[in-house]
């Protein structure tokens, strides 16, 4: 990809470059009560590909450097908008070295190739999401500077945290869960692509796409619990362990976390709670994935996400995670059944002067992306 502007060039990830980017992710943490970094090891590429039908991950150079100081990327899936399957983008894993000034700047630039990659694509619509709280963020993006989408609010998404040993002694006799064989894949299919056309953004999970190891990467039919009644299944969720080839990485602790986290770390396993690890580990964490249950549904749901949580306790996970619509009932749901921890992301909807038309049309269905591949 050509160069741009006097800040950077950019161009496109591969496998050139991609030791670069990870060592970006490595260098770039989320802040907050506990500081993370997300890094996609070994191959950052593996991961980005589990996001998309394709994508585009656009790195930045300064001129004259050779380490990679920027990226961000733009993928394209087939999902339900309004009912029917559309093909959409999702914008993301954008970071930036430097101050507030540099990165700004270095955004603007990312965007003007973004818009490149777009107007050789095959969307008009996207989604993105942003940490809610991170008002500096949302601001610059909401601002309309040259260059950049449209960006509107459009939805609380809160990524619930389950505490894998708490969730596994939820018990719910009425249901009956077992593990998914090879024999169920077209069953799988079928509840996700009925309940996924009642949401905004679900992707569309064929049996092909399933199967991929690309699109799927790490994951099996023996991945699945089902819940079955005398007709057949009625739901469905995944356990996806994502641990080979992405990881979240302790940083360190916000002031107050850090003084008490000696004390919560003597009382945790009283408590059967995780304890919070030092800075340099891995938090042994993963998504749930895959959700196909009735809305009204509330014992199948806690009686899938139960079963999940045990399988997970064998794995020696300590946190599960379902990202989920603040106004879908099953948050709701879960936050009465399930000790959860919760932190809140605004989902957009972006979009060139060719997307207008596609955002206004969007009707008041909840959204469902899955955050497993964002």
């Amino acid at each position: 990809m050509s160069a741009h502007a006097t800040e950077m060039r950019v161009e496109q990830a591969d496998e050139s470059n991609e030791a670069g980017l990870r060592e970006l992710l490595r260098n770039n943490p989320l802040a907050g009560d506990i500081v993370v970094t997300l890094e996609r090891e070994p191959n950052a590429l593996h991961a980005a590909a589990t996001g998309g039908d394709s994508f585009n991950i656009l790195v930045g150079y300064r001129h004259g450097q050779k380490n990679v100081v920027a990226c961000g990327a733009r993928f394209e899936l087939d999902a339900f908008v309004n009912g029917d399957v559309r093909r959409v983008g999702y914008l993301g894993e954008f970071r930036m070295d430097g101050g507030l000034r540099q990165r700004r700047r270095m955004l603007i630039e990312s965007f003007t190739a973004m818009r490149e990659a777009h107007e050789a694509g095959n969307v008009k619509l996207y989604f993105t999401t942003v940490v809610a709280d991170n008002v500096a963020a949302r601001r610059l993006f909401e601002a309309g500077l040259p260059g950049f989408p449209v960006y509107e609010p459009r939805e609380e998404i809160v990524t619930l945290t389950i505490p894998v040993q708490s969730g596994a002694r939820v018990r719910t006799r009425s249901r009956h869960i077992r593990q998914a064989s090879e024999n169920d894949e077209d069953a799988i299919a079928t509840l996700l692509q009925r309940t996924g056309s009642e949401y905004q953004f679900h992707p569309v999970w064929d049996r092909a796409r399933l199967a991929s190891q690309t699109r799927c990467r790490g994951l099996s039919t023996q991945d699945f619990f089902l819940c079955e009644s005398t007709g057949g299944p009625i739901g469905c969720l995944a356990l996806w362990d994502q641990r080979g080839f992405k990881q979240t990485v302790i940083s360190g602790y916000a002031n107050r976390l850090r003084r008490l986290r000696p004390f919560y770390n003597a009382v945790a396993p009283l408590v059967r709670r995780p304890t919070l690890p030092a800075p340099g580990s891995r938090l042994e964490t993963t998504f749930l994935s895959h959700l196909a249950v009735a809305p009204d549904d509330e014992e199948t749901l806690h009686a899938l996400v139960a079963a999940a949580c045990r399988d997970a306790a064998k794995r020696e996970l300590d946190y599960v995670m379902l990202g989920i619509a603040k106004r879908d009932p099953v948050h709701a749901s879960l936050c009465r059944v399930f000790s959860c921890h919760a932190y809140t992301s605004m989902l957009y909807t972006a979009f060139w002067k060719d997307g207008a038309d596609a955002a206004a049309a969007l009707d008041q269905r909840i959204p469902r992306p899955e955050m497993a591949i964002l």
